[in-house]
């Protein structure tokens, strides 16, 4: 036995020695430092500070496989308090380390803190409120009297070591496990100082406002700023080696590890998956899971939520009883109602990755086709929108819930058909990757370093040349003053703005000189001139077949215009708008052919999101590109089954606008990618408008506060922020960015790969932390945007390496 013990403790003495180039601990701005030693009832400080803890019911433990210390907070009455001095009373940037366990989660149980909820005042490291799951939080009272979370997305493993660092530098929070940095559930860009307060810092409790916590530390370190990422891996790559990822006190897990029973055996790597049933699951060497693929479901129009029967599977690469290393794969096959499904599965060294098809083999009306794979999983390519929960996303291959189609009846109430009209011999597709070791690369919703977009989607109705003249420029006046330093064209924006062929219905059309000049000078700039239907005057059997059929190629031959607005349908109007009987093939109204003869590809889906903060159209969290702003929907195509594009937009109640739409909504949607496209009537003539857009007069002036606005978005495209494109300009860059796939092939290295036949310029990415970025070895642009560095190429067709360097 005595031979043995001095066998495995060499072999992990080799295994700390085959690192030698690893850096010792940060020690700049360390105001506080244990290392789990105790003293009689105390816990002396390592730092300079000499800010000794003292111990309340804590007890010393060892790791037996290492000979490291730990202190054990029994989470009743346990803690070690560091009394309150100016060191650790600290109100700039902070940093906070706790190596060690947590045992048993609990309800806001304090790791560490220095906290008075009563007063506002203060820090803390914690378990979630719900200790169900199990995450932690670090919060802060900033001096402007708020509370402040960073809920990490970070699942732990009760028991488990894990070396947490939770980062503020005055603007923004981090929260990093194992050296790595973690997502929040909420914004995390604080952009307030700390408040300081007299009170102790507290290790396993904190006695104004958080409970007691069961958990074993190894280390603690307290830094007065905050620590880089590189000086956070720096610090957990000096102490990784010294510490398993569990505790025990019995010398048979060293065996276990040498030998495999417990944990896998060292020729299997450092991770593996196992297939059962119709799961598989990924596991660390430690068999603590790293992520899971589960049963796949569907839902039917009507129907209930249902879990495919499994076919068959099969699992094969290097195994060790059921489990499988890395160059394994698992394919399976499932059915359904009227539909086949596959899934690969297959596990590198890099990352585990899952593709999966359905095939239908009869007429569907699909509500839902997805699978949940848990961990931290990215999208690039395939045919759905993946939304996330927590660190599951749901990989659909449809979803009518978000991707609907909207009609409206004869009394003109809509009615939204939440399915997908999928016919027989169909497939759909869709991939998901989960990196293991590198960080998760997220797709922009916008191109060339832009962080957000926003186009405006403005309707005709009723508007005039002075009108639109004023909305241009500023005012009707060409001999004003301000005239072009004002307005759209005054800010250099950009917009999608539609437009009636004939003057009727109160709105002037293509055939008053004057409203027509202003037009070609709208699309000379830049401008999509686009049909809302085609005359203002739509109404019951208004326009027909024949007057759109006369109009159309007014549009497409004087501004070439691809997309559509519909117009009139209130009421439950029969006529040729899209939403009415314009694409019903067997009516009178029908125009599918017209368009696409007119090759007009995109059009409104008659739907408003409501506005929320930030204004962002795309309202739910998803992986990849905005797929509820944009989609194809097998309900809405012309009756070759060519796809037709849809798109939703944001739309304030008339006249509210200018409350919502605000200068720091704008600067909260593009901070956090937001998508919007601007529903409005700004150059409306009717007395229902009168002096909100612009006040009418000898001349017409644009209303000044709306020309803030402008003149802030403006400012904020200039500044590289905010991305202005058209509707169609938005789409054509959505499109090619959905034919990008992302694989990661090594550490930090990723394969990128362009399956359109043009290049894609200006494609973006996001990744968290701060890195260096290259493409076949080529340094990319990059800017960083909070703890985000977002970069972009022109991406040309093919294959390419994308590596990461942290910066």
């Amino acid at each position: 036995m005595e031979n043995i013990t001095k066998v495995l403790f060499g072999l992990l003495l080799l295994s700390m020695l085959a690192f030698p180039g690893v850096a010792a601990p940060v020690t700049n701005g360390l105001v506080a430092s244990y290392d789990g030693n105790i003293t009689g009832n105390v816990l002396p400080d390592k730092s300079e500070y000499y800010n000794n803890g003292y111990l309340i019911n804590a007890a010393q433990g060892k790791l037996l496989s290492t000979g490291a210390n730990y202190v054990s907070f029994s989470g009743l009455n346990s803690q070690a308090n560091i009394l309150n001095n100016a060191s650790t009373n600290i109100t700039s940037g902070i940093s906070i380390e706790f190596i060690g366990s947590i045992n048993n989660f609990s309800s806001y149980g304090a790791i560490v803190s220095k906290y008075h909820d009563a007063k506002g005042t203060g820090w803390y490291l914690s378990g979630r409120s719900d200790f169900s799951l199990k995450q932690v939080v670090f919060g802060m009272y900033g001096t402007d009297g708020q509370l402040y979370h960073f809920r990490s997305d970070a699942i732990f493993d009760e028991g488990k070591v894990y070396d947490i660092v939770a980062t503020y530098d005055g603007k923004t929070p981090n929260v990093y496990v194992d050296g790595v940095a973690t997502s929040a559930d909420n914004t995390s860009m604080w952009n307030v100082p700390m408040s300081g307060n007299s009170y102790n810092t507290s290790i396993g409790y904190a006695e104004y406002g958080l409970n007691y916590l069961n958990c074993s530390m190894f280390v603690c370190r307290l830094y007065n700023r905050a620590l880089t990422s590189s000086e956070v891996q720096q610090n957990y790559l000096n102490d990784k080696w010294r510490y398993v990822p569990y505790i025990s006190s019995d010398i048979s897990d060293l065996k276990k590890k040498a030998y495999g029973d417990g944990g896998l055996p060292r020729y299997m790597g450092s991770h593996a998956m196992v297939q059962s049933g119709s799961e598989v699951s990924l596991i660390d060497s430690n068999m603590s899971s790293l992520g899971s693929v589960s049963t796949p479901y569907y839902q039917d129009n009507e129907g209930v939520q249902t879990n495919y029967n499994l076919l068959s599977s099969s699992i094969s690469g290097v195994n060790w009883k059921n489990y499988y290393a890395p160059g394994s794969s698992a394919a399976l096959s499932f059915s359904g109602n009227n539909r086949n499904r596959l899934e690969n599965v297959s596990l590198s060294n890099n990352s585990l990755d899952i593709s999966n098809s359905v095939t239908y083999t009869a007429e569907s009306l699909v509500t839902k086709d997805a699978v949940s794979v848990t961990g931290d999983a990215f999208q690039f390519y395939g045919d759905g929108l993946n939304t996330i929960s927590g660190n599951t996303v749901q990989a659909y291959t449809d979803n009518g819930l978000i991707q609907n189609d909207c009609i409206l009846n004869s009394t003109g109430a809509p009615i939204y058909n939440y399915y997908q009209n999928r016919k027989a011999g169909t497939t759909r597709s869709n991939s998901i990757e989960l990196p293991l070791f590198s960080p998760q690369l997220t797709p922009m919703p916008c191109p060339s370093g832009y962080l957000g977009s926003l186009s405006f989607a403005i309707h005709a109705d009723a508007q005039d040349p002075d009108s639109l003249k004023t909305l241009m420029y500023g005012t009707n006046d060409s001999s004003n003053s301000v005239y072009g330093k004002k307005g759209y064209i005054g800010h250099g924006l950009n917009c999608t703005w539609s437009a009636f062929a004939a003057s009727s219905g109160g709105g002037v059309g293509f055939d008053n000189a004057a409203f027509k000049s202003t037009l070609d000078a709208m699309h000379e700039y830049g401008f999509e001139i686009i049909p809302h239907n085609v005359i203002g005057s739509a109404g019951e059997n208004a326009p027909t077949l024949e007057t759109t059929a006369y109009y159309l190629p007014w549009y497409s031959d004087n501004y070439s215009s691809r997309n559509w607005i519909d117009h009139g349908l209130n009421g439950g109007n029969r006529n040729t708008g899209l939403k009415s009987l314009g694409l019903e093939n067997t009516s009178g109204y029908y125009i599918g052919d017209l368009l696409r003869g007119s090759e007009v590809q995109y059009a409104w889906a008659y739907q408003d999101a409501p506005v929320r903060d930030g204004i962002s159209t795309s309202r739910i969290q998803s992986i990849g590109l905005p797929y509820d702003v944009v989609w194809t929907n097998s309900n809405f195509t012309w009756d070759d089954g060519t796809p037709m594009y849809e798109w939703t937009s944001t739309w304030a109640p008339d006249k509210t606008a200018l409350d919502y739409f605000k200068n720091d909504t704008l600067q909260t949607m593009a901070n956090n990618y937001g998508v919007c496209f601007w529903h409005d009537y700004t150059a409306q003539n009717d007395a229902y408008f009168e002096n909100y857009y612009y006040t009418k007069g000898t001349p017409n002036m644009i209303n000044q506060t709306y020309d803030n606005l402008l003149q802030n978005i403006s400012e904020q495209k200039a500044a590289g922020r905010l991305w202005n494109p058209t509707v169609s300009q938005y789409i054509d860059y959505w499109r090619a960015a959905c034919n990008v796939e992302c694989k990661c092939t090594g550490q930090n290295t990723y394969t990128l790969t362009n399956h359109n036949s043009a290049a894609v310029t200006g494609y973006a990415m996001r990744v968290t932390g701060p890195y260096a970025v290259k493409l076949d070895g080529n340094s990319l642009y990059t800017k960083m945007n909070g703890a985000n560095t977002v970069f972009w190429m022109n991406l040309s067709p093919g294959t390419h390496s994308l590596t990461l360097v942290e910066a």
